[in-house]
């Protein structure tokens, strides 16, 4: 065997893609895959869509070892990408915002792509395939798989997945790596649910609220994003959320937020946040005029789900069915306030079962970020979310997947190639 590839996700298919047609040659390329199915995480991704790229992906949306990322990021564009996937029969299209999306709609059809171009190359998939232990030997690696089975391979690449959402990825990666030499950070789940203190959003679960959701530690803002705010059971979540969520898993695991500590976390939605304080004031102050019977719980039904503006009305004080005309300016200003700056103790985030990625891995200065060859054993690559960087909501993660998945595959295949012609 020329080259294992140990996960069939997505990196790992996109390695074994581009490996065979680098190889040129049937059985050339194996993918173990220890799930019954491949790309089962794959299938999953944006709600069954896929999500599989942004237009804006850069270093800025990545979190984790990002300056060691800048170079593969700026070979392996965007257009690149969506190129390769083009070249497979897969027609893309991004949305308003830059997400890009298959023509088709369908996750489905991108697994189709990456299992019709690795097949058709000459790679082989073998699922129903753990492997559990790989060990360096004179000629390459030997791979040990369940039932006491194992291979020769010459080189071998690490696409194995990483610890969240563990019905999808068993997260078996980093023991590999680790036995290999190398190193892995702290793994923390990230883009998941903030989970909060307090009955409030228990109250509203399942009402969702367009919002400017901000990250507070020790009463300071770290970072802001904007969308749809969904309540649940536990606490808070949504896409602009599970951007916060990035930061606070990072707190809880390790007490800091890049790099600094902190003592505790607050979560401020702005329910309007195309207004200023003094709008939303002005627009109160004119209804108690204008309806002066009104109960206080409908105020800000014109403006807001209707069940998220009787809570806001509850945690100023104000009982829901009291008449406008008897509510104080001072009564208002404090509802105005909340609207804009509704706070929410954060106690933690949902752990790996509901997250949609992994935080920490291999560090990237483990690797040759242009080849992903580790600098510790020589023709052993890694890729994917194994690796100490993941991205924010939006196809970023995807987009390290196939760029890193392009790099180790083309460079694994090359370098045998070379070292064939040599004989």
């Amino acid at each position: 065997m020329d080259i294992a590839v140990i996960g069939g996700g997505a990196a790992g298919l996109m390695a074994a893609c581009a490996a065979a047609r680098v190889m040129k040659k049937a059985g050339a390329v194996l993918v173990l895959e220890g799930n019954q199915k491949l790309g089962r995480k794959l299938l999953a991704t944006g709600n069954g869509r896929c999500n599989l790229t942004n237009l804006a992906a850069a270093p800025a949306h990545y979190h984790g070892d990002t300056a060691a990322a800048a170079q593969l990021l700026a070979h392996y564009t965007p257009d690149m990408v969506r190129g390769v996937f083009r070249d497979m029969g897969l027609v893309t299209k991004p949305d308003g915002e830059g997400r890009v999306y298959p023509r088709s709609g369908q996750a489905a059809a991108v697994l189709a792509a990456l299992r019709g171009c690795a097949g058709e190359n000459g790679a082989v998939c073998r699922v129903g395939t753990p492997v559990t232990a790989i060990r360096k030997t004179k000629r390459g690696f030997s791979v040990e798989m369940g039932g006491g089975e194992a291979l020769e391979a010459a080189a071998c690449i690490l696409a194995c997945g990483g610890a969240a959402s563990p019905k999808h990825s068993c997260g078996g990666g980093y023991a590999l790596a680790e036995a290999l030499g190398h190193t892995v950070t702290p793994l923390y789940p990230a883009l998941t649910q903030l989970v909060c203190a307090g009955k409030t959003a228990k109250s509203l679960s399942g009402v969702r609220c367009a919002a400017r959701a901000a990250l507070l530690a020790d009463g300071k803002e770290i970072c802001a994003e904007s969308g749809d705010v969904q309540f649940t059971d536990t606490g808070l979540s949504g896409i602009c959320v599970f951007g916060l969520s990035i930061y606070a898993a990072e707190f809880f695991a390790q007490g800091t937020i890049g790099g600094r500590a902190h003592k505790a976390l607050s979560a401020a939605l702005d329910c309007l946040p195309e207004w200023t304080f003094s709008e939303v004031l002005d627009y109160l102050l004119e209804l108690r005029a204008a309806y002066p019977v009104r109960a206080a719980g409908d105020l800000l039904a014109g403006v807001l789900n209707l069940r998220v503006g009787c809570a806001l009305v509850q945690a100023a004080g104000i009982d829901p069915a009291q008449a406008a005309k008897r509510l104080t300016r001072g009564q208002l200003q404090r509802l105005a306030a909340l609207v804009k700056s509704w706070n929410f103790t954060v106690t933690g985030t949902k752990g790996f079962q509901d997250a949609q990625i992994t935080a920490g891995g291999v560090p990237l200065g483990e690797v040759d970020v242009l080849t992903m060859q580790s600098r510790k054993v020589k023709n052993l690559y890694i890729a994917g979310e194994m690796l100490n960087i993941h991205g924010d909501c939006g196809g970023y993660n995807l987009h390290f997947a196939w760029a890193t998945g392009m790099a180790a595959g083309t460079a694994a295949a090359e370098a045998i190639r070379k070292k064939g012609e040599k004989r």
